[in-house]
């Protein structure tokens, strides 16, 4: 069977998959014949195609029945589950690829419904959102024309398939409804990090629950239930200890950098919360429908709210910049350990061993170099 070679890079994207046989290329186009064939062929298609199957079968069974189809794809088509029109299209691709007729689909069924081009003519936002490819030229040295299907899994939106509330997803909210009992209780002097009082370790965490003033509350707890109940919403747990990570690391910058100075606010594990969106973006690339633009918002706040004001201010009035510096760092070295990558590649490994070894560096040295300069002195005679 003959096929092309494409330039190494190359995005072939729905519409060139339904036009085919032909793709462009460096030298022009060429003729090629469908890669639906090959496509089946694929191991990474067949993965992809069973987590598909996994959502569809919504009883478990192992087979995907006509209602669990029309649930399915009205979902990723974003209409009614009541509306008709997509309903007559639906069941005639399902009695279509019904081949014995049994009134279910089994996964060799569900495969051949999947990757055919005319079902995803029909429901092109299925299509657009779920299949995206990425090939590449193989045998280069030697004059084999040859395609290569490399990432099936390239799915776009699936990772904001995941944003989804479960009752276990509130983490954010007793965070915040414990310190709003503590401010409006004023249960403060117990909890706040003083840098007299380094020996009581606890504090070191604990001044998290403590608030400055109500404007301050208000802004910490806006900041976790908007921009970590959602991360909370696809990570779990995972977050809680983000923040946990940003709160001591905001506590170590601080007392190192500004030994003098006494902490309270809950700012060092926000920005950590800020920083964890940047991790997921890098090691979820793939899988999001805007990587970009995700990117570019939460590097930018980091750099401009946190970065410029810590070399502009320092520490002026207040507010404790090298804290939110600290908590920044350690949210962004723990998220990309600890979040959830949905599909991981080889560069992603790369990154996460990077953050592993930068982050026990940083930890090792600002420990260190608390005990030595900060804490024994306190406790001296």
């Amino acid at each position: 069977m003959a096929s092309v070679a494409v330039e190494a890079g190359t995005s072939v994207q729905i519409e060139d998959f339904m036009n085919f046989p032909y793709l462009k290329i460096a030298t022009g186009e060429v003729k090629a014949p469908p890669l639906k064939p090959l496509l089946l062929r694929t191991s990474s298609v067949e993965i992809y195609v069973g987590s598909l199957l996994e959502k569809c079968d919504k009883d478990r069974d192992g087979f995907v029945s006509l209602e669990e189809l029309t649930a399915f794809i009205k979902s990723n088509e974003q209409v009614n589950p009541s509306s008709g029109p997509l309903t007559p299209i639906i069941v005639n691709n399902y009695q279509r690829f019904d081949q014995n007729q049994d009134n279910k689909l089994d996964f060799e069924e569900f495969v051949e419904m999947i990757t055919n081009d005319g079902f995803l003519k029909d429901f092109t936002n299925l299509g657009n959102r779920y299949v995206k490819f990425l090939v590449v030229p193989v045998c280069r040295k030697q004059r084999i024309n040859k395609v290569q299907l490399q990432r099936m899994h390239t799915i776009t939106g699936m990772y904001e398939n995941e944003v989804k509330f479960k009752p276990t997803d509130i983490g954010m909210i007793l965070l915040s409804l414990i310190q709003i009992i503590l401010f409006y209780s004023n249960y403060k002097e117990p909890l706040i990090f003083k840098h007299d009082k380094r020996h009581e370790v606890w504090r070191y965490m604990t001044y998290m629950f403590t608030h400055n003033s109500q404007l301050h509350l208000l802004c910490n707890v806006l900041i976790q239930l908007l921009v970590g109940l959602p991360l909370e919403m696809v990570h779990s747990w995972r977050v809680l200890i983000i923040y946990s990570a940003g709160i001591v690391g905001g506590s170590l910058f601080q007392s190192v950098v500004y030994p003098g100075d006494d902490l309270a606010g809950g700012s060092p594990g926000v920005y950590s919360i800020f920083t964890a969106h940047i991790a997921t973006v890098v090691m979820n690339w793939r899988e999001m429908s805007q990587p970009v633009v995700q990117f570019i918002i939460f590097v930018t706040f980091f750099i401009f709210d946190t970065l410029y004001n810590y070399i502009a201010y320092r520490n002026q009035g207040n507010i404790s910049y090298i804290s939110h510096l600290g908590g920044a760092i350690c949210g962004l070295l723990v998220g990309v350990n600890i979040l959830r990558n949905l599909r991981e590649t080889r560069v992603e490994k790369i990154i996460w061993w990077i953050s592993v070894v930068l982050y026990i560096g940083l930890m090792t040295t600002f420990i260190c170099l608390e005990v030595s300069l900060n804490v024994f002195k306190v406790r001296g005679p």
